[in-house]
């Protein structure tokens, strides 16, 4: 995962040697196949919402967000002061494409246009 370090006004993002990114071709043919509530997910980032939660004899709690567009949940493990101790995601079948590495920058621009060329076809119907 990537840290920021602060150097001067300007920060500088130090990233993992392992991390591999996704390549353009790869993410192209993603895109284009993706379902359009995952492909909106993709590029604007889930719409999170309340779905459960549950306290723990610590006094801490588990709450679970869920995406209303794609139904993903995140998990959340909370303290009993209300501090996120973790995340998880539980992604639904076809979110996620293994093997594919990260999408960033102009993958990221790939998926926004994906989902602007499907949104002027249905305009312009």
């Amino acid at each position: 995962m990537a840290q920021a370090a602060r150097v001067g006004r300007a920060a500088h993002l130090r990233v993992a040697d392992d991390v591999h990114y996704a390549e353009l071709a790869d993410v192209q043919d993603f895109a284009e196949g993706l379902k359009e509530t995952f492909l909106h997910c993709r590029e604007l980032g889930h719409n999170w919402r309340p779905y459960t939660a549950g306290s723990h004899p610590d006094g801490g709690f588990e709450r679970v967000l869920r995406c209303t567009r794609c139904k993903t949940r995140r998990v959340q493990e909370l303290s009993s002061r209300g501090m996120v101790m973790t995340n998880r995601y539980e992604y639904v079948e076809g979110y996620q494409h293994q093997g594919l590495g990260r999408i960033v920058g102009e993958g990221r621009g790939l998926l926004r246009l994906e989902s602007l060329k499907r949104l002027v076809a249905k305009t312009e119907e």
